[in-house]
C-alpha cells in the first residue's frame, strides 16, 4: 500500500513547495493518476484482482475498473482452458452459436476488457478470473499497491510538475531527468519480474 498524502509530500518537499502553492494538491493528483496509468498500461500485473463474475451469455464483460483481462481461472467447476479465438474461427466457425457446459475461454488481442466462453453458457455460470485493475487517488488515500512503485510514481509526478514550467530550460531538464527515472526503473522492474518468472518455471520443472 501506498499513501497518497506522503508521497504527495515527498514531491512538494522535491519542489521546494511544501505548503503547495505552486503546485496545488489537486494538480498533484491529477499528475499522480496520470502516473497511475501510465504503469498500469506498461505493466498490466503491478495490480491483480481476483473477482467471480456471474455470466449468462457472450461476450462477458469486466468490471469498469479493469484495463485488461489477465486470465480466467475457473469456469464453473473446471479449469478453463485458453483457445485461441482463431483456432475456433477456423475450425468450428459457428462457435459463437454454440451452446452448452463452457470449458474454454478465448478472446481477440484488441479486446482488453472482455472475453468468451465456449460453449457459450446456457445458465448462469460462476467465472474467476485475474485482471489488472486502474487505481484512482484520492487525497488522505491508499494505493492498493506494492510500495516497490513508490519512486516510480514519485518520477512521474515530478516530471509532470516540472514540465509546468518547461519554457524555463533548467525546469525542462528537471523534468526530462525524472521522465527517463520513471521509464529507467520501470524497464528495470519488467526484467527483474521476468527473470524471476523464468527462474520460477524452470525450477518447478525440476
Amino acid at each position: 500500500m501506498i499513501a497518497v498524502e506522503q508521497l504527495l509530500t515527498q514531491a512538494a518537499a522535491t519542489l521546494v513547495d511544501p505548503s503547495f502553492v505552486r503546485w496545488t494538491k489537486n494538480e498533484l493528483i491529477d499528475y499522480l493518476n496520470d502516473a497511475l496509468c501510465a504503469v498500469i498500461t506498461r505493466k498490466p500485473n503491478a495490480v491483480i484482482v481476483r473477482e467471480r463474475i456471474e455470466a449468462n451469455t457472450n461476450p462477458i464483460q469486466l468490471p469498469d475498473d479493469a484495463y485488461s483481462l489477465l486470465s480466467v481461472e475457473r469456469i464453473g467447476g473446471i479449469c478453463g482452458q485458453f483457445t485461441p479465438i482463431e483456432s475456433l474461427d477456423r475450425f468450428f466457425p459457428d462457435w459463437r452459436t454454440k451452446q452448452g457446459l463452457p470449458k474454454c475461454w478465448t478472446k481477440s488481442a484488441d479486446e482488453l476488457t472482455q472475453f468468451w466462453l465456449y460453449p457459450a453458457p446456457q445458465q448462469l455460470t460462476h467465472v474467476d478470473v485475474q485482471y489488472s485493475k486502474v487505481l484512482t487517488a484520492q487525497e488522505n488515500g491508499t494505493l492498493a499497491i506494492s510500495p516497490i512503485y513508490n519512486g516510480i510514481l514519485l518520477d512521474f509526478v515530478l516530471y509532470r510538475a516540472f514540465s509546468k514550467d518547461a519554457e524555463n530550460a533548467s525546469e525542462a531538464h528537471k523534468a526530462v531527468s525524472h521522465y527517463q527515472a520513471f521509464n529507467a526503473a520501470l524497464g528495470d522492474k519488467n526484467v527483474t519480474d521476468s527473470t524471476l518468472q523464468t527462474n520460477f518455471n524452470q525450477s518447478a520443472m525440476v
